[in-house]
């Protein structure tokens, strides 16, 4: 038996990990000490991998419907198909009438890959299906490594990064501990599992990140830190209107603004949720700048949640593709009849009731994936795609460092590479011309996320506004990962061990708001939101303020009660939403 080395794709810290191999089958994960980030160490996702290979519901050959029932065919059949109804929908309405999706956990070569045939078909109509956060979050710039954690006395995390990136709890403590007067403070409106080890966790009111780190740069220009030309619009800021609206004292403030300036080494850390910052893209602005002015070693870390959320976000910008808000716009209007997706499953990533009805309006869904997810139900063509540790490959991690590895074992069954399923069907489409230049600006992914000194100001009214602006009759609703869903679980909820440890249909609760509401520990309660409404367990906590409410990320029908339309900057936005709760339903 031997062991072989791969990586972990579920997020980005480009975990490698180690897989007991025999003939040509994974019989399980090994665990290698000493290599990558996560020195051998792996989180509940990193073992998802060698189950999801032999996953009993794994897509094993290519389907074709017919008579209204999914059928194995063989792959020339599959695709031949999917090719002869593409030139149909392309003859009749046009290459952009067909839209591309595929996700960030493919490889960089697969992302290409799609691109291509994009190039070859001669839509524009191409996107990656990502979660929220991750792109307004990175297109601020670069992320420091892991590396900088180790030897800071004071670190600043907003987010619960222990939950969201586990494999980064042990550098953080250690770091918390290696010496007396160190420090760790969480900014994040629940007592999450990374706030119990904090040396102060600032409880704000959600999505107000952004306010509480603009006066925290001013607290650190008044300690005379801040060069005057990049954080001189600091001067004219209230960051007492600020701290206010965000629920935050101007002490509380003021001790992180002074521990992390007197730190010889220091780091602030960004994992945002998939709803509950708002404006993303300005809180990782205002990190890195916060980093860039208060001295001499001081790093700023962002974490987005896909295992190659970087290299897609490179791919997208080289190629100018679509913001996926853009293309589910395009989808709901009608634009696209035809929907091709490589991994993604968009219906499940962004759930409404219009994208539904667009969905199943179209004349043609094919997928490519390795599990049955929402898009393979309404899918007329599904072609079964290997997983990575099948195939090689690379990504970029959060920090800019690319990882490449080759595959483990060969395809299972009737499985290909996405890359060469692609290749299949440009076949059968009689190729294009590889060098098409698209339509679209290049960059065009980014240009949303390009701050000045002047709109700064601007837009920390905006989040102001909008954090004192809740309905009093509504509770604010902010959503919460898990250590074992990746995004919102259209992979991982395969995994029964999973849906038992980290179950979804959840709504936690304060005490008081619970006790408002005649709401006990276990009851069935109602949310209903301008989105939509769901049912839910109640979980009541001493984890939250009153007046606020978390549920799940990775369940869709949670994710259904959060708006999932662009806003201003283009790009779906990632505030907390709002949501009545009604108290226990009736039976």
């Amino acid at each position: 038996m031997d062991v072989k080395e791969s990586l972990c794709l579920l997020c980005p810290l480009g975990c490698k990990i180690g897989l007991r191999v025999k003939g040509q089958a994974v019989v399980g994960p090994e665990f290698c000490p000493g290599q990558g980030l996560n020195d051998g160490r792996v989180c509940p996702r990193g073992l998802y991998a060698t189950e999801l290979l032999n996953h009993p519901q794994r897509i094993a050959a290519p389907l074709v419907r017919r008579e209204g029932r999914l059928r194995e065919a063989a792959w020339d059949v599959a695709v031949g198909e999917l090719a002869s109804r593409l030139k149909v929908i392309l003859g009749a309405s046009g290459p952009q009438s067909v839209a591309i999706v595929t996700d960030s956990t493919r490889s960089t070569e697969e992302l290409r890959a799609v691109g291509r045939l994009a190039r070859s078909v001669g839509t524009d109509a191409v996107s990656c299906v990502c979660e929220p956060q991750d792109w307004p979050l990175m297109a601020a710039g670069g992320s420091a490594d892991a590396s900088c954690l180790e030897e800071a006395a004071c670190i600043v995390v907003f987010g619960d990064v222990f939950t969201t990136h586990p494999v980064l709890s042990k550098r953080i403590i250690d770091a918390k501990y290696a010496a007396r007067g160190n420090s760790l403070f969480v900014v994040a409106p629940r007592r999450s599992n990374t706030a119990w080890f904090a040396s102060e966790h600032v409880q704000n009111r959600p999505g107000t990140e952004a306010l509480v780190l603009a006066a925290m740069l001013k607290a650190v220009r008044a300690l005379g830190r801040a060069d005057s030309e990049s954080a001189g619009w600091v001067d004219t800021v209230d960051d007492a209107r600020l701290l206010d609206a965000a629920g935050v004292s101007r002490e509380t403030v003021a001790r992180m603004a002074r521990s992390f300036v007197d730190a010889e080494k220091a780091a602030v850390l960004v994992a945002p949720p998939v709803r509950g910052i708002s404006d993303v893209a300005l809180v990782s602005s205002l990190a890195s700048l916060l980093a860039s002015i208060a001295g001499a070693d001081k790093q700023y870390v962002s974490l987005p949640s896909a295992g190659n959320s970087r290299g897609a976000l490179e791919v997208a910008i080289e190629e100018s593709w679509k913001p996926v808000s853009q293309l589910v716009a395009d989808l709901e209007s009608g634009k696209c009849r035809a929907l091709l997706s490589f991994g993604a499953d968009i219906s499940a990533a962004y759930p409404s009731s219009e994208l539904k009805k667009a969905l199943g309006g179209l004349e043609l869904v094919a997928t490519c994936s390795m599990l049955p997810g929402e898009m393979e139900h309404m899918s007329s063509v599904v072609l079964a795609a290997a997983s990575w540790l099948e195939s090689a490959g690379s990504a970029t991690s959060f920090d800019g460092s690319v990882e490449n590895w080759q595959a483990v074992v060969p395809p299972s069954w009737g499985a290909l590479p996405v890359g060469d399923a692609i290749s299949l069907l440009e076949r059968s489409l009689d190729g294009g011309d590889d060098s098409a230049s698209k339509a679209g600006s290049p960059g065009s992914s980014s240009e949303a996320a390009v701050f000045s000194a002047a709109n700064f100001p601007e837009r920390l009214e905006s989040v102001r506004s909008a954090a004192v602006a809740a309905p009093a009759q509504e509770k604010m609703v902010f959503s919460l990962a898990a250590s074992g869903h990746s995004g919102c679980g259209s992979v991982t909820r395969w995994m029964d061990w999973a849906a038992e440890i980290f179950p979804g249909a959840f709504v936690e609760l304060s005490q008081v708001d619970a006790a408002a509401e005649g709401i006990c520990d276990g009851d069935t309660i109602v949310l209903t939101s301008a989105s939509g409404e769901a049912e839910a367990t109640a979980r009541i906590t001493d984890r939250l303020q009153a007046g606020v409410v978390a549920v799940p990320e990775y369940d869709v029908k949670m994710r259904a009660l959060f708006s999932w339309r662009a806003v201003d900057d283009g790009w779906f936005s990632t505030a907390p939403g709002a949501a009545r709760v009604t108290g226990k339903r009736k039976s």
